[in-house]
C-alpha cells in the first residue's frame, strides 16, 4: 500500500494506492461525506477505434455500462462517458453500500463478449448522440482546431464521427476493442468516501476481479491500435470556413493562472474581438491522454484582418493585468472548491491524476492563431513589422 498524497491537513486522512491484479485502486478519505463516489477511468478511448470503424469505443462505453448481473447492477446505476484518450464510468452510492458500488464498476471489465441484442439497443442511442455535431460542424471545431495544434495523435478522433458510421460498427469489433482496453491493466479505479466505508472496498474489488479473469497480454487481439487515428485523414470541415481561433496546446494537467488570465473572458485575447466588434463565439477544451488544447473561436465578417492582427499581439505580449489576474486567480479557487466538494468529484480527480505528469506549463505559453480555409485550419502569418 503506497501513500500518494502529501501529508493530511487538518486531520484528513492521506490517499492510498494498491495495486490488485494491475488494478491500480486508489482510495480517497472524506471524513465528512455521507456518500461515496467511483470513478473507473479505462485507458481506451475514441483515438483507438479502429481506421474503419469510428465510434467503436463510445458503442463499447454503452455496452459496458450496461454489465454485471445480480443486485449489484440494480442497485448501483452507472454513468459513463467516452473521451479521447479513455472512458469514464461513474457511480455514487451510500456509504453502507461502497462494496457494492466497487464491484458495480470492476464488472464494466468483465466478460469482454458482446450481445448482439445489447449492441443494437444502445446503437440507437449513440446515433442519437452523434447526431447533434452532425447538425451543426461547430461542435466539431474544437477537435478540428486541436489537431492541427497539437504534437498528440487522435485529438479530432471525436469531432470526426459521424451518425452514418456508427451503424457501420459490428459487435464483433466491439468485444475485440473490449478485449484489447478492457484490462485490470489499463485501468484505475478511485473511490472516495468516509474512512469507514473504504475498508471494504479493498475486499470487494479483489473478490471480483477474481471472477473476472483476463487472458495474458500476448493474447490481446489486434484489431484496435492506440495509433489508429494517426492513419486516417486529416478532418476537413468546409462549413467553418473563415472561423478564427486561437489555441493553447499545453500539458493535460498543467495549470497555469497567467494562461487563464490570458484566456479568460475578460483577457486580452476576449478584448481584442470586441475591439473589433467581434464576440467571443466560443471556447472549448480537449483533452487527450498526455495533451490538452484550449480553443477560443471567433466568427467575423468577412476576412477581418484586423482582428487577426490583434490577436497575434495579444499572443505575442501574453500580458495580463493586475485585475484580470485577480479574477482568473478568483475563478480557479471557485472551481477548486466546486470540484473538490463531493466524494464524486474527488473519485474523478483520482481516476484521472497521473503523478509523474507536468503539473505546470513552462517558458512562454504555446498560442497559435488560425484560420478555417478549404475547411483547415491554417496558421494565420504574423503582420510584418
Amino acid at each position: 500500500m503506497t501513500e500518494t498524497s502529501p501529508a493530511p491537513e487538518h486531520g484528513t486522512p492521506p490517499a492510498t494506492e494498491i495495486e490488485l491484479a494491475g488494478l491500480r485502486l486508489r482510495l480517497v478519505p472524506v471524513p465528512w461525506a455521507r456518500s461515496v463516489g467511483g470513478c473507473l477511468a479505462v485507458a481506451c478511448g475514441s483515438r483507438d477505434d479502429p481506421p474503419t470503424a469510428a465510434s467503436t469505443a463510445h458503442l463499447a462505453e454503452h455496452v459496458r455500462a450496461l454489465s454485471g448481473a445480480g443486485h449489484v447492477r440494480r442497485s448501483v446505476p452507472v454513468f459513463a462517458q467516452t473521451d479521447i484518450a479513455r472512458t469514464l464510468f461513474r457511480a455514487t452510492a451510500a456509504p453502507e453500500a461502497a462494496a457494492d458500488l466497487a464491484a458495480r464498476l470492476v464488472d464494466v471489465m468483465g466478460d469482454a463478449s458482446v450481445d448482439e441484442a445489447t449492441l443494437e439497443s444502445e446503437r440507437t442511442a449513440v446515433e442519437l448522440e452523434t447526431a447533434r455535431m452532425d447538425s451543426s460542424a461547430l461542435l466539431r471545431a474544437g477537435g478540428l482546431f486541436a489537431a492541427a495544434a497539437a504534437d498528440e495523435p487522435g485529438m479530432d478522433s471525436i469531432a470526426r464521427t459521424r451518425r452514418e458510421d456508427v451503424a457501420a460498427v459490428t459487435h464483433r469489433q466491439v468485444a475485440a476493442l473490449t478485449a484489447w482496453g478492457y484490462r485490470p491493466d489499463r485501468a484505475v479505479l478511485a473511490v472516495a468516501g468516509p474512512p469507514e466505508a473504504l475498508r471494504a472496498v479493498p475486499d470487494a474489488v479483489a473478490a471480483r476481479l477474481a471472477r473476472h479473469p483476463h487472458p495474458a497480454a500476448a493474447a490481446r487481439p489486434t484489431a484496435a491500435r492506440p495509433t489508429a487515428a494517426a492513419a486516417t485523414p486529416r478532418l476537413r470541415l468546409p462549413a467553418l470556413d473563415g472561423l478564427l481561433a486561437v489555441t493553447l496546446t499545453r500539458p493535460r494537467q498543467a495549470a497555469d493562472l497567467h494562461a487563464r488570465a490570458v484566456l479568460g473572458d475578460r483577457g486580452p485575447l476576449v478584448a481584442a474581438g470586441l475591439r473589433e466588434g467581434v464576440p467571443l463565439l466560443g471556447r472549448t477544451t480537449v483533452e487527450n491522454a498526455e495533451q490538452a488544447v484550449d480553443v477560443l473561436c471567433w466568427k467575423p465578417a468577412g476576412n477581418n484582418r484586423q482582428l487577426a492582427e490583434h490577436l497575434h499581439a495579444a499572443c505575442t505580449a501574453q500580458e495580463a493585468d493586475d485585475t484580470v489576474r485577480e479574477l482568473a486567480a478568483r475563478q480557479a479557487r471557485h472551481e477548486h472548491a466546486f470540484t473538490t466538494h463531493t466524494p464524486m468529484a474527488q473519485a474523478l480527480a483520482a481516476a484521472l491524476d497521473d503523478p509523474a505528469a507536468p503539473r505546470r506549463i513552462t517558458g512562454r505559453l504555446r498560442l497559435a492563431v488560425w484560420r478555417v480555409t478549404d475547411g483547415i485550419p491554417v496558421p494565420v502569418p504574423v503582420p510584418a513589422g
